[in-house]
């Protein structure tokens, strides 16, 4: 998935898509890909949702700064609700997520 450059004036938009290739990891990890695109660069962004422990974790490759935590960890809550919202109307998780959060 290639970085799109159209980006924010503030905050940050996260623009992410689920994984087609298995996670190798076991069939309860969905691995949702992208970026998270803020006002003056875009990080590549991955979000892991383990459904078998209900845990979601996000990773910014190549992110540095004080800041970064925080992305991660607004990235992680997003997909949560996402993937939440979904599985509670007893629909398929997600193919794309795409939200803006302001500054």
């Amino acid at each position: 998935m290639a970085a799109p450059t159209k980006r924010p004036t503030a905050g940050v938009r996260y623009a992410i898509e689920r994984s087609k290739e298995p996670s190798g990891e076991d069939a309860t990890t969905t691995i949702y890909r992208g970026f998270a695109h803020l006002p003056d660069r875009d990080w590549p962004l991955e979000v892991r949702v383990d459904e078998v422990r209900s845990s979601v974790t996000a990773t910014l490759a190549e992110a540095e700064g004080a800041h970064v935590a925080d992305l991660e960890k607004a990235a992680a809550a997003l997909v949560k609700a996402a993937v939440r919202s979904a599985k509670d109307a007893g629909r398929a998780l997600p193919w794309r997520i795409v939200r803006w959060r302001g500054a």
